[in-house]
């Protein structure tokens, strides 16, 4: 009693991917390269990506060089 029940339309988009590698292959690249330009473009339009934190430096290079040392020493454990 098995059917032979077909529920996509015939040569649907899924099959044709399927059955042609390279497709899929290109289908894939496009689909990455527009999730890249996605998060990346909004990247340009913002003035500033760091938020200054009120009370916070940067290090002066004598305390990032003696924290450079601290950590390859291991302290930081």
């Amino acid at each position: 009693m098995s059917q032979n029940v077909n529920h996509s339309p015939i040569g649907g988009l899924q099959r044709l991917m399927e059955r042609n590698s390279i497709l899929l292959v290109v289908a894939i690249l496009i689909l990455v390269s527009i999730g890249g330009v996605v998060e990346i473009v909004p990247l340009f339009y913002l003035k500033n990506t760091i938020e200054k934190v009120e009370g916070v430096r940067p290090y002066s290079p004598l305390e990032l060089a003696g924290y450079n040392i601290y950590v390859r020493e291991g302290c930081y454990t």
